[in-house]
């Protein structure tokens, strides 16, 4: 059995166990997962739920002469004074006024003893609409009139045709990727970055050094916590999928609302690459810091680079296509980002889109070689911190660990 495979597996094992990991891959998905739901739910309520509150109204206009398709719970006042008088004690919940100019203004004035859900507000726009028809003789007609448009969005760059909440899944999408993998890059890495400095501290790296190369351990830990993170991805991509599902079967804000195969697939692909891009760079400053509050403070600067597409936001509003975009699109440290961002308000060019990934694979092997040179020559430097002297070194060179920290101690 290869022995990266062993370090692989310890570091999977190890790490899955740890009640912070379980914590926040599925603990914490579920108990979002609960809030939406509940959020949801109410939502739907509050728009289906029966309104028995009492409403009156008084129409000046005569549209609401007819009384078409009343609900009970309303009722008709000759005058404002008498359903002000019946609102002031308690009799009604509210009423609302078409003044004699309505169908020349449109005016409604609704008055209320506290709040009115939407479910109310519907009936009375439903109550209204009824009437207008039965007036004009025509109901299609005063159905397009309330609601004109029943408009299809089809994309020329990506050909998709997009319901009205389709087009909210697209613009969703990207965000929620960018914060699923944010969430689960710094988690993973910060693991790996942690157990680097633990184990150079207690000099554990010094006896698993005799029986490994640094090559084969540094792939290992970051192949076996690359696993935890596809674990945690998966869990947030189900539990997304099922929320998506229940919302799908309400009339709520996520009725019909997609989420297209491509834009997944290229997330997962830069994900990959984006946690080994990510993972390898933590590795090697937990091998060159002291301690895991030096290591935190040195990730954070890392990590800001990575959130600079935010401070540009507006940018992929206004011009997804601009030069900001297409820059941060194939600089490798915003590449991931800055993909999936971009995806959800354009179609990024084939080209552009394969120019970024072999940028960002090649940047990746170019840090891991990096790291690997970095990793052997901080291994057995116990109490010594690598100098920029010998990290160039250790660089330019091939000699071994003990050649380098001996010409960089004297």
């Amino acid at each position: 059995m290869p022995k990266w495979w062993l370090v692989a597996k310890r570091e999977f094992l190890y790490n899955l166990r740890r009640p912070a990991f379980l914590f926040a891959s599925f603990v914490m998905p579920f108990l979002l997962a609960l809030v939406l739901f509940i959020v949801f739910s109410l939502i739907a309520n509050t728009f289906t739920a029966e309104v028995t509150d009492p409403i009156g109204y008084v129409d000046l206009s005569g549209v609401l002469a007819d009384g078409v398709e009343k609900p009970d719970n309303f009722a008709a006042y000759l005058d404002a004074e008498r359903a002000e008088t019946a609102l002031q004690d308690g009799t009604l919940r509210a009423y609302f006024l078409l003044a004699d100019d309505y169908l020349t203004t449109g005016d409604v004035t609704l008055y209320r003893n506290g709040d009115l859900s939407p479910a109310a507000e519907n009936m009375i726009e439903d109550f209204l609409l009824a009437n207008l028809a039965a007036s004009t003789g025509d109901d299609a007609g005063a159905l397009l009139i309330s609601d004109p448009v029943d408009m299809q969005v089809r994309a020329l760059d990506s050909g998709r045709t997009l319901e009205p909440e389709g087009v909210i899944g697209l613009f969703l999408t990207p965000f929620v990727f960018m914060m699923v993998f944010l969430i689960t890059v710094s988690s993973t890495s910060s693991y790996l970055m942690s157990g680097v400095v633990e184990e150079k501290s207690n000099r554990i790296m010094e006896i698993l050094v005799t029986s490994i190369t640094p090559f084969q351990m540094l792939a290992g830990k970051i192949i076996g916590l690359g696993a935890l993170g596809l674990i945690q991805v998966g869990v947030w991509l189900i539990l997304g999928a099922l929320v998506i599902n229940f919302g799908a079967g309400s009339e709520g804000i996520l009725s019909g609302v997609t989420i297209p195969a491509d834009v997944v697939v290229t997330a997962l692909v830069f994900f990959v690459l984006n946690y080994f891009l990510t993972a390898t760079i933590m590795a090697g400053i937990g091998a060159v810091t002291g301690s895991e509050q030096e290591s935190r403070a040195i990730a954070g600067i890392f990590s800001f680079v990575t959130a600079v597409p935010f401070f540009f936001i507006f940018s992929f509003f206004t011009d997804p296509n601009g030069p900001i975009p297409v820059f941060m699109t194939l600089f490798p440290f915003t590449s991931p980002m800055v993909v999936i961002l971009r995806s959800a308000f354009t179609t990024i060019p084939p080209l552009e889109l394969i120019a970024a990934f072999v940028i960002l694979v090649i940047t990746t092997v170019v840090v891991m070689w990096i790291a690997a040179r970095v990793f052997r020559l901080s291994l057995l430097m116990y109490g010594k911190r690598p100098s920029l002297r010998g990290l160039f070194r250790a660089l330019r060179s091939g000699t071994r660990m003990g050649t380098t920290a001996t010409g960089d101690a004297s």
